[in-house]
């Protein structure tokens, strides 16, 4: 009887970790893929023209990429919490600021550097490495998938109140409205810290967290598998930064009303979600370097269908639903293999590291279409690099072995590494 009770105290605290994750993955996730529904509501109130808010955009996803390392370091010295709530901070001071800016330079500090920052440090990396001590290894593999889906319920609820709200009340409102969700999230990430304290920390974790950030970095560099990852997900942040900065704005140039625009998001935000967790379960079914090159893929389909069909309403909806399927399903199998190959201590740290390729890729396709756009060309040349780029990655993914151990290893360094398998 009592061992009864014990299982559903833990599964009921399974439960609630779950969701706290997903809560916090999922507001940050709704903030940071609708740049582009922001952008329509700065672009009257500051006076910016849509190159320089692209470029802003664009600067936020280096940010987004290069603080990751430094902020899974940070987090494996204080704690993935501490970082939690840093970033808490970071993003409500964004999303305050920004509707007051009337020039450039106050829009690129908060708009392109603090709120990216503030966002950092909800992703992904930090949020598993917070709650894997707590689930296992084999529980978060699973978990993963749901986490990431939760920025698919961010982006179906966020895409079209945002755009409702910008409509109706402008871009000051709306900001101020977006920040209190984040405020809601405090005593959510206290009772989290809480809990990660009453789980001691293996030996293992203790030596990583004496490791610095050049060591951890350059051994994983060693292993084939992690640079192929590291020039796959790159071209994925190229093609998720055409979604989040210019898919609301490209719609709307086809001649798609606002809230059809906005319902499609709806409807990607959706995709994502079901894609993520569909993903997350395949990978416990086949190798995950089939499944990552699968979701690459699905993407070169879906840039030839911008390439060479007709625009229309129902178009917007299909490859919403088709760009939600594969968005974000490349992360779970990505962190996946760098988990089962490093362990998930240097997780936050080594998917940090991939998200610079990621974010680099998301730079240059936020600048490039806005200055498309600007010269006249529109967003046809995007999705025809786009294609190459997803090709490429298939190509990569396919070609990772299941077989190799980190260099690191084989050189008696110390790295923990829990499965070769990928």
């Amino acid at each position: 009887m009592k061992q009864e009770i014990k299982k559903k105290q833990q599964l009921f605290q399974i439960v609630v970790i779950v969701a706290a994750a997903c809560l916090v993955h999922g507001v940050m996730q709704g903030v940071h893929d609708n740049y582009g529904i922001m952008m329509t509501g700065l672009l009257p109130v500051t006076g910016i023209g849509y190159a320089e808010i692209s470029f802003c955009i664009g600067a936020g996803a280096l940010v987004y990429g290069f603080a990751q390392p430094l902020l899974g370091m940070l987090a494996l010295k204080k704690s993935n919490v501490f970082v939690i709530f840093l970033g808490i901070l970071f993003t409500i001071t964004g999303l305050a600021a920004t509707p007051f800016c009337r020039n450039f330079f106050p829009l690129f500090l908060f708009f392109g550097l603090i709120l990216p920052f503030g966002t950092t440090g909800l992703c992904f990396g930090i949020v598993m490495g917070a709650i894997t001590p707590v689930l296992g290894e084999r529980r978060a593999a699973v978990v993963s998938g749901i986490v990431q889906a939760s920025a698919g319920i961010g982006d179906a609820l966020m895409s079209p109140g945002l755009e409702a709200l910008i409509s109706n009340f402008g871009i000051h409102l709306t900001m101020t409205v977006t920040a209190v969700p984040f405020l809601i999230m405090i005593p959510v990430v206290l009772w989290l810290g809480n809990t990660n304290k009453t789980h001691t920390i293996l030996p293992d974790n203790e030596a990583i967290r004496k490791e610095s950030l050049s060591v951890i970095i350059k051994n994983a560099l060693r292993d084939r598998d992690y640079r192929l990852l590291v020039l796959g997900f790159s071209t994925c942040g190229f093609h998720m930064s055409i979604i989040e900065s210019h898919l609301f704005s490209q719609y709307l140039s086809y001649g798609i009303p606002g809230r059809m625009a906005s319902l499609s998001l709806t409807v990607y935000g959706i995709a994502t979600m079901t894609g993520a967790v569909a993903v997350g379960f395949l990978g416990t079914k086949f190798r995950l370097k089939q499944v990552l090159g699968g979701v690459y893929t699905v993407r070169i389909l879906v840039s030839l269908g911008f390439l060479l069909l007709p625009k229309t309403i129902p178009f917007a909806f299909i490859q919403a639903t088709l760009l939600g399927l594969s968005g974000d399903a490349t992360v779970p199998p990505t962190s996946g293999i760098i988990s089962r190959k490093f362990g998930s201590g240097k997780m936050a740290v080594l998917y940090g590291f991939t998200l610079i390729g990621h974010q680099i890729g998301a730079f240059v396709s936020s600048f490039l279409g806005g200055l498309l756009v600007k010269m006249g060309l529109g967003y046809t040349p995007l999705w025809a690099i786009d294609m190459l780029l997803a090709a490429f990655a298939a190509v990569v993914s396919f070609s990772i072995r299941n077989d190799t151990i980190p260099a690191a290893v084989r050189q008696g360094k110390r790295i923990h590494c829990t499965n070769r398998q990928t």
